[in-house]
């Protein structure tokens, strides 16, 4: 039994059993990993577009209260212009996201302004033209407003100054510092490539971005907006990078929040999360591959122990098969050991009393002598097979050679035969390739069949020995038949149970072709008998055909 083999058989089943859950497991936990990251990146951009629309929107509602409540001290106090100008200053000092304060007459004229430089008069007049007859609060498109050397972004929101019949008498506006909305939505940039800016319905910027696009300047396609509020999907933005986008539309303005952040830094969290996983994974499978190999060296040391104490009683059981069937064989034998004995010792005597005669030549010396090496030979060979049938080999990477151990055997058997009166045939096959097996059990299970065939025939009869290949089967068929009086059908199907015997008690243990046909199942291969009993047959007897697989 290869119990090398048997462990990496039990580690590679522990590692299937144990790893292929494990790894379906990990692929759908990283799959589902994926799809959670995805889904928390649009709706953490879905989220971040929405509260910084609010916010802007509630920036600008801020603005029009302030505005209208600058109005309604217009309408209360009259137009002051030192009163005014406290008012305003005041504002300014306290809201930081004033530039100036300025009054237009219902003509459009300016008549106020906190600003002490002059104001362009082409924007003045396009001011007074926007406003001059509006009665709600008006805030015009963002422009660049130039304080000094300073280009600033400017909301202008206009309110209409009302008197006391509620009829227009003028135009209360303010310039509202915009770079304060860009500050607000950076505060918002997303780890490394995230960031929040505000467009217009035309793709303009209205502040600037994180990587540099500058308001009122740069444009961005708007294309991927419908006509739903807000929306997400992937697009190239103005960097050319891939990103996935979040938009929401400024309620009551033209505008539209951004969030965006780039494919690869959200892709790469998921690169990070497999990365993990097959770390995991790897180490989960040393972990489990340590854990296999020391169970199974565990289970194949003690598979081993009972192994080799099965291997220790099989022996002892085919030991004492064979010896009882050498006891069988072999009484024949005292015969064949006391001839050449006897020769051996008459012919050492002739020769040493004919060295005490004269005339004798040293030629007719050597003669007596060759001769009792001879027998002495004849005895030693009768011996050696003897020992070879003695022997028991626990090996199992062994052939054997089916026709020499026929030979062997009948060597042993052959005499027994012939003072029974058994003749015996033989019709070997040539050139048959080895079988699986050592010779010391293909002797054993011979040798049983042999002994039982001739304990079949105590009156005498036939012996037939064939052995032939089967190439198809790649098996060596092995027949043994004797023409004693067969064995009946209630039997028949007994004869390989343990310990089942016809025999009277004392003369047999009933094992023999229970451990004959166990052993050439461990070879892989069979015993199969046919049997003709007296009265059904004409030529009645019994064979046995043992297959055995070749190497």
């Amino acid at each position: 039994m290869n119990f090398e083999r048997l462990r990496i058989f039990l580690i590679a089943a522990f590692m299937l059993v144990s790893l292929v859950p494990l790894a379906s497991f990990g692929y759908k936990v990283i799959s589902q990993g994926e799809t959670l990251i995805e889904e928390k990146a649009s709706s953490y951009l879905k989220g971040l577009s929405k509260s910084n629309a609010d916010a802007i929107k509630g920036f600008m509602m801020e603005r029009a209260n302030d505005m209208n409540n600058l109005s309604n001290i217009i309408d209360l106090f009259g137009f002051n212009t030192s009163i005014l100008k406290m008012h305003f200053e005041q504002m300014k000092e306290h809201y930081r996201p004033y530039l100036v304060f300025f009054v237009l007459d219902k003509s459009g004229k300016l008549v106020f302004s906190t600003l002490d430089a002059q104001f362009d008069p082409v924007i003045v007049q396009t001011i007074g033209e926007s406003v001059r007859s509006s009665l709600d609060t008006y805030i015009k498109d963002i422009f660049m407003f130039t304080i000094g050397q300073e280009q600033i972004p400017a909301l202008m929101i206009c309110t209409p100054i009302l008197n006391a019949s509620k009829e227009l008498d003028g135009n209360l506006c303010a310039l509202v510092d915009f770079r304060l909305v860009g500050s607000l939505l950076r505060k918002s940039n997303i780890e490394a490539t995230g960031e929040v800016y505000l467009v217009d319905e035309k793709g303009r910027f209205l502040s600037t971005s994180r990587f540099g696009a500058k308001a009122i300047v740069d444009h961005i396609s708007i294309n991927a907006i419908d006509e739903k509020k807000q929306g997400l999907y992937e697009t190239t933005d103005y960097r050319g990078e891939r990103v996935l986008q979040a938009y929401q539309k400024v309620d009551a303005f033209p505008w539209y929040v951004m969030a965006d952040q780039d494919m690869a830094e959200i892709l790469n969290r998921i690169k990070a999360l497999g990365r993990e996983a097959v770390v995991y994974g790897i180490l989960t499978a040393m972990i489990v591959f340590v854990l296999a190999f020391v169970i199974s060296t565990i289970i194949v040391n003690i598979l081993k122990a009972k192994y080799r104490y099965e291997k220790e009683l099989e022996f002892q059981v085919i030991q004492k098969e064979k010896l009882a069937s050498l006891g069988l064989l072999t009484s024949g034998l005292a015969h064949e050991l006391n001839t050449p004995l006897a020769n051996a010792l008459l012919y050492t005597q002739i020769a040493k009393e004919e060295l005490n005669e004269s005339g004798i030549g040293i030629e007719i010396i050597q003669e007596r002598l060759s001769t009792v090496v001879d027998e002495v030979r004849q005895g030693s060979k009768i011996v050696r097979n003897l020992l070879d049938f003695s022997r028991h080999s626990q090996s199992d990477a062994q052939t054997t050679d089916v026709n020499k151990a026929l030979t062997k055997l009948m060597g042993i058997a052959g005499l027994h035969c012939a003072s029974k009166k058994i003749k015996i045939e033989k019709e070997l096959e040539k050139d048959m390739p080895d079988i699986k097996g050592d010779a010391s059990t293909i002797q054993a299970i011979l040798t049983n069949l042999v002994t039982n065939a001739i304990e079949a025939m105590p009156d005498g009869g036939i012996l037939k020995l064939k052995t032939r290949y089967v190439q198809v089967l790649k098996k060596v068929k092995i027949e043994i038949a004797d023409s004693g009086p067969g064995i009946p059908k209630d039997e028949l199907i007994k004869i390989f149970n343990p310990f089942f015997t016809t025999k009277s008690p004392g003369e047999g243990t009933g094992l023999g072709l229970f451990v004959s046909n166990e052993m050439a199942r461990k070879l892989g291969g069979d015993i199969k008998v046919i049997s003709s009993t007296e009265g059904n047959a004409i030529n009645p007897g019994t064979v046995f055909t043992v297959e055995l697989p070749i190497e």
